[in-house]
């Protein structure tokens, strides 16, 4: 038989059976999948495009380019070339004079087209405004510059050897929040007036920055250029790499939308497997039919190949367009929550997706019980009973394989994927092991009691095979629905706590060890409780187990900056709040022998392992010690934290400043004033509104993994339901033998009802100890959060289980209860 003939021949197959409705359930159960899986690429993709592109506002652009010298007009040029939107500045410190007052402020000159995203807000007029550069010949002032000069909108002001008239007051500056000194007073001019101040020369501390915006693709083909030919001392920046709070906000995002699609992978492949089984199960005396008309088993098995080649293709096709349309509903929600602009249309992969998941999903879950059905000889068309599977085993292999290139895409993340697949593979195999544990045992306990509960444990125990698949199918899918509700609310709810209402926005440097006792009181004096205050010394990391640091040996852009700075090194006899050892011990009290503690994410950029040899350069010594645990820690907490820690005897004689963080309401700022005058030295640094930027990311982060909670929900009903009618072929058998032996339609229900409540319970049971386990992992594994297990998720699992999957079944109950016993007992 060519190709061409049994292509057709699978064509006329495959319509006729979806007519007979024998390819109903596994066409509804694939498109259901389908559905689900694109619209969680869909949104997940829209949600990621949209997020990342509202993050760029912190930047003011989607890249940013870094140096300290002007940038050479190539670079410029390369952008211009790929259709960018190009701006530029340059910030420095400088004093700033109106009449007899002078104050220090941090001088920003912007180009016409600043900023690129986001917006920056001015007060002029007592009207608030968006607005772009100030125009040539003035200049905006924040409102501490304002007040310390005493000057008001239509004063001047002298910057260097120019004159400038203060047009308004800065409310917001979408990029100040990055500045390493944004708390310093700040004055914006035009660029075009930046050359007549007299104050750029030769040797002047300035970091200019290009600025670039557009598509996606154009500036990650621009970065990969100009990242091959920066200048010494420049860096290319983003949204992610220049804060790392805003950085594990992200990554948790994409971590969450990744495990909202696992578990709707695993709804899906459950409903896929089960409704597989019983069409397989239903055609094998047609094959025997097929085998007798002379079609050879390869024959055979390209005939259903094609079948469930041509099935896929066409349920992905419709599924990724009803995934379209799902998250199509919550795109008003969405744009609503990340601002007024639209979702940005997503990329193409979502699309090619849906068919491509679809054949994975269909032909991983197939393609082994098909090779079963395939060696069916020609006389088992004189058999009533299916022959024996002999390689039944190769599905579950199968579906982990298809998992795991599913759970790889959808998750974007190699390491979070094989933890949520090690997870959901574990409990699998434990709930396998229970529930045929448990059938096995109710077939030796001696059954009594009233006809439903006898009759439906009996039909349980009496298919041990298949009651284990049920319960396993079921606690999939009961497991995911308890994971998209209770622990999705537990999870998102530590993630939020993870930047607290109560979190410092205020840090204070440069406190000198005699003046410890002093701030101290300061605090005491007006009522509040003195913050912990840090020692801490800049070190420069020279070598590695005796190797010499060189920056230029590294390739990752981040590690070589990292090795070219200098740290903040600090010490103390016990673990920072907050902070997780996840490799080694951390020292504990005085009188501990060298030592480092190092931060994993560090660790992990610049090559360190546990056991190292790391040698710091402070203040022309070196100190030399072994790395003896890895730390992860809370950069989200805005608590001082450091990259690396030592033990306090080791540096007890080393000069050092201290440095402490502390909440101060927006009504009490005086108290942060009366601090610098009673000691002079000390910089207060107010990270209000980096600490509110990274609040609202996370805010509107969470909403929209919400949003795709609530979808993953609705689809997983769905699949349940499936999954439930994948076994109505046996239940029609049972209530056939029970309606010719007698029964009333009463007791009927009464069986089947107690065969679903049985079921449901053991795999509601079964589902909530693993939704406990797959939380605890989710959040030590994949978000870095702290989760305590829910211990009423057994219970309430218990009873989900019971009604969830009793209310699903009963539709198929009374279809079945109404079933005339003799069609079936013909048919069998």
């Amino acid at each position: 038989m060519s190709a061409w003939h049994r292509l057709m021949w699978s064509l006329r197959m495959a319509r006729r059976e979806l007519v007979a409705g024998e390819l109903t359930v596994l066409a509804l159960a694939l498109f259901v999948a389908v559905t689900a899986m694109t619209s969680v690429a869909f949104f997940s993709d829209r949600i990621e495009r949209a997020l990342t592109r509202q993050a760029t506002q912190l930047l003011a652009a989607d890249l940013v380019l870094n140096a300290d010298a002007p940038w050479p007009e190539a670079f410029r040029t390369g952008a211009v070339a790929r259709g960018l939107a190009l701006a530029e500045s340059a910030s420095f410190p400088s004093m700033v004079m109106a009449g007899d007052a002078a104050t220090l402020a941090t001088l920003k000159a912007v180009s016409e087209r600043y900023p690129l995203r986001g917006a920056l807000t001015v007060q002029a007029g007592g009207v608030e405004k968006s607005a772009g550069a100030p125009a040539p010949g003035t200049a905006w002032l924040d409102a501490r510059l304002m007040a310390k000069l005493g000057v008001k909108q239509g004063d001047a002001v002298e910057v260097g050897q120019r004159r400038l008239t203060v047009a308004g007051q800065i409310v917001r500056e979408p990029d100040a929040t990055l500045d390493l000194y944004s708390f310093v007073p700040r004055l914006l001019l035009n660029h075009a007036d930046l050359a007549s101040t007299g104050l750029v020369q030769e040797g002047s501390r300035i970091r200019w920055r290009l600025m670039v915006a557009g598509e996606v693709a154009a500036v990650a083909d621009y970065r990969r250029e100009a990242s091959a030919r920066l200048p010494r001392g420049a860096r290319v920046e983003n949204v992610e790499e220049a804060r790392p709070e805003v950085r594990t906000a992200l990554e948790r995002a994409r971590r969450f939308l990744g495990l909202t699609a696992m578990l709707t992978v695993a709804l899906s492949a459950a409903a896929v497997a089960l409704a597989v089984r019983r069409y397989l199960a239903r055609h094998w005396q047609s094959v025997a039919v097929l085998r007798c008309l002379g079609l050879t088993s390869r024959e055979v098995g390209a005939l259903f190949t094609g079948l469930f080649a041509l099935l896929a293709l066409a349920a992905g096709a419709l599924g990724t367009v009803a995934g379209f349309g799902a998250q199509a509903l919550l795109l008003t929600l969405a744009a609503g929550w990340l601002g007024a602009d639209a979702l940005p249309a997503p990329g193409p992969l979502p699309w090619a997706m849906g068919p491509l998941s679809a054949l994975l999903l269909l032909g991983g879950l197939a393609l082994p019980p098909l090779s079963t059905v395939r060696r069916i000889p020609a006389v088992a068309v004189l058999r009533v009973e299916l022959p024996a599977r002999r390689v039944e085993w190769l599905t579950p292999l199968a579906a982990v394989f298809v998992l795991l290139t599913l759970t790889a895409y959808l998750v974007g993340e190699t390491v979070a994927a094989l933890w949520i697949l090690a997870a959901l593979a574990g409990f699998l195999a434990a709930v396998g092991l229970v529930a045929l544990a448990a059938v096995l045992l109710l077939r030796r306990l001696p059954l009594a009691g009233r006809v439903g509960w006898r009759y439906g444990v009996a039909n349980l125990a009496r298919r041990p095979a298949l009651a284990m698949i049920q319960v396993v199918a079921l606690s999939v899918g009961l497991m995911a629905l308890l994971t998209l509700t209770v622990v999705r609310a537990d999870l998102i709810g530590a993630w939020r706590a993870s930047v607290p209402a109560d979190a410092p926005n205020k840090f204070v440097i440069n406190i000198q060890p005699e003046q410890r006792d002093t701030v101290a009181d300061l605090f005491a004096l007006d009522g509040r409780r003195a913050p912990e205050l840090a020692p801490m010394v800049r070190a420069r990391l020279v070598a590695i187990n005796g190797r010499p640091v060189r920056p230029a040996a590294y390739r990752d852009e981040r590690a070589r900056r990292l090795a070219e700075r200098e740290f903040n090194l600090s010490w103390r006899d016990s673990l920072p709040e907050g902070n997780r050892v996840t490799a080694g011990r951390f020292w504990a009290g005085q009188g501990a022998k060298p030592q480092f503690s190092v931060e994993e994410g560090l660790a992990g950029t610049l090559g360190i392992r546990m056991g190292d040899t790391l040698s710091f350069d402070i203040a022309g010594s070196v100190y030399k010690a072994r790395v003896t645990s890895l730390r992860e820690v809370p950069w989200d907490s805005f608590r001082v934290n450091f990259f690396v820690l030592a033990p306090p005897d080791w540096f007890s004689r080393q000069p050092a400043s201290y440095i402490t963080s502390f909440r101060l309401p927006a009504d009490e700022e005086a108290f942060a004033s009366r601090m610098v005058e009673r000691l002079p030295n000390l910089t207060v640094i107010d990270v209000g509104v980096i600490l509110d930027e990274v609040r609202g990311v996370v805010e509107r982060l969470a909403q929209a993994v919400e949003a795709m909670f609530v979808l993953a929900l609705a689809a997983g009903v769905l699949v349940l339901w499936a999954a439930l009618t994948a076994t109505r072929d046996e239940r029609l058998f049972d209530v056939a033998l029970l309606r010719a032996l007698g029964a009333s339609r009463r007791q009927l229900k009464s069986v089947l009802l107690a065969e679903l409540a049985c079921l449901g319970g053991l795999a509601g049971l079964l589902a909530g100890l693993g939704a406990m386990a797959l939380g605890s992992v989710a959040a030590l594994q994949l978000f870095k959060l702290p989760f305590f297990a829910n211990p009423w998720l057994p219970l309430l699992g218990l009873a989900l289980g019971t009604a969830v999957v009793a209310l699903a079944g009963w539709p198929l109950l009374r279809k079945v209860a109404r079933t005339a016993p003799m069609t079936v007992l013909r048919r069998e």
